[in-house]
């Protein structure tokens, strides 16, 4: 690569992260303005953390009537942490009105953020903003998804991204603990498979409050987390256990990624298993995500009748 692209690529990343900080700022702004009284403490009530979870994208669950259906599922399955996405233009009052709603429904919820080119942003600014977000809505704590294997720079130099990766999570670990946040970090199952075990300790003893892995491939679900639940184990964190119930064929999941086939019955059972094998630390499941159960659990229902 020539320095000029080497020099073009950064510059585009930098133009990136400086517009996701500006629209960040932006939002903490303004909504301070409309909610002078968010900045200050308040007691929030919370379930315990460590239960299972579920993941939501959608912001559909924002409607009353939709949110009722989603709490009603989540007790169905037994689920108390949700790990929400939430748009930018989503007034701020619905949202601190959904996370009073979560509490008072026995859910512990957490802000679903993430983008790629955090990666490249050793600072954590795109975390920190978030985090900050995410305290003056009421949430729990947050789920921090940052996936750079679409960017150009994990293709060209896996090892630079990783190391700056690393570095943006302890900044924005820092900014957890400074706004009272539980901090998840969720990571692919295969970042020891390329070499990086030292990164990956680093962030599970100093980068997280607990460790979520995307484990998607049935074959070998215990021996894919070994690595990851030894670590957890040796520094007392969390594990979430991450199953995927998408349909065979989107974002190219296979039949052995996905459970949508095997249904839920096949997906608590694996559940099961790996607690008791991994049995002596703490460990919780989560499903991907909110359609998708909502869909097999149907499908299930319907079934039965």
């Amino acid at each position: 690569m020539s320095k000029v692209g080497a020099a073009t690529k950064k510059h585009r990343a930098l133009i990136v992260i400086l517009l996701a900080l500006i629209a960040a700022l932006a939002f903490v702004c303004v909504w301070l303005y409309l909610h002078p009284r968010a900045a200050e403490p308040q007691e929030r009530a919370f379930p315990e953390s460590g239960g299972n979870g579920l993941f939501s994208w959608h912001d559909e669950v924002f409607d009353p009537e939709e949110r009722e259906i989603l709490f009603g599922l989540m007790r169905s399955q037994g689920l108390t942490e949700l790990y929400q996405d939430v748009p930018f233009n989503l007034p701020a009052a619905e949202v601190i009105q959904f996370c009073e709603a979560c509490r008072e429904n026995g859910i512990r919820p957490y802000l679903l953020v993430g983008e790629p080119e955090w990666a490249l942003d050793k600072s954590g600014t795109g975390i920190r903003t978030q985090i900050q977000r995410a305290a003056l809505m009421g949430f729990a704590g947050v789920m921090v998804d940052v996936e750079p294997g679409s960017t150009s720079e994990w293709k060209d130099d896996r090892a630079s991204v990783m190391t700056t990766m690393t570095r943006g999570f302890l900044r924005g670990k820092t900014a957890a603990e400074e706004n009272s946040l539980e901090m998840l970090v969720c990571l692919s199952y295969y970042y020891d498979d390329y070499g990086f075990g030292e990164e990956l300790e680093t962030i599970v003893e100093q980068g997280c409050d607990g460790l979520a892995i995307m484990n998607y491939d049935r074959e070998d679900e215990i021996g894919q987390i070994e690595t990851e639940a030894a670590l957890c184990k040796t520094y007392g964190k969390r594990l979430v256990n991450i199953y995927e119930l998408q349909e065979v064929g989107k974002y190219g999941l296979e039949e052995s990624h996905t459970y949508r086939e095997a249904g839920l019955p096949a997906l608590w059972e694996s559940s099961e298993k790996l607690s008791r094998h991994y049995s002596g630390q703490k460990i919780s499941t989560a499903l991907h995500e909110y359609r998708a159960l909502k869909t097999v659990a149907g499908e299930q229902t319907a079934a039965t009748e």
